[in-house]
């Protein structure tokens, strides 16, 4: 694990396997463009559920790909199904039970996700113009 604390703020941030969180220790859980990433989301994100203290928050940032396909896409979906095909979902299949989702993770996947891993809901945060980003709030 790695520890670094602001001295004189009460802020530290921890580097850590998911599987190793401990429980209700954290205010905050924040995972940056990496659930599409994942073999196992659901897993990662019951683990985040578990870590937070009981008026804590998990953010999430991923890609802000539309809402549902339609093809034949915008730019930026054209983009985020080029990475995909070609590292995200290939790396994420390299694990066996893979959930394959890969860059492409439409808001309702997540929602899915988040709903087996425990949480109520999702929200997207009023965050825009963040380049390709989506910001969510999982709601306990």
């Amino acid at each position: 694990m790695l520890t670094l604390r602001t001295p004189g703020r009460g802020v530290s941030f921890h580097e850590i396997d998911a599987a190793g969180l401990p429980e209700r220790s954290f205010d905050v859980v924040f995972a940056f463009e990496c659930i599409h990433d994942l073999p196992y989301p659901v897993e990662v994100l019951a683990s985040a559920r578990r870590a937070l203290k009981p008026s804590g928050s998990v953010i999430i940032m991923d890609e802000a790909v539309a809402e549902r396909f339609e093809p034949p896409g915008d730019e930026t979906e054209r983009l985020m199904y080029g990475f995909s095909l070609l590292i995200c979902l290939p790396d994420g299949m390299a694990h066996p039970n893979s959930s394959a989702t890969g860059t492409v993770m439409r808001p309702e996947t997540l929602r899915r996700y988040a709903r087996e891993a425990g949480f109520a809901d999702v929200t997207v945060l009023p965050i825009e113009d963040f380049a390709f980003f989506r910001f969510y709030e999982l709601i306990n």
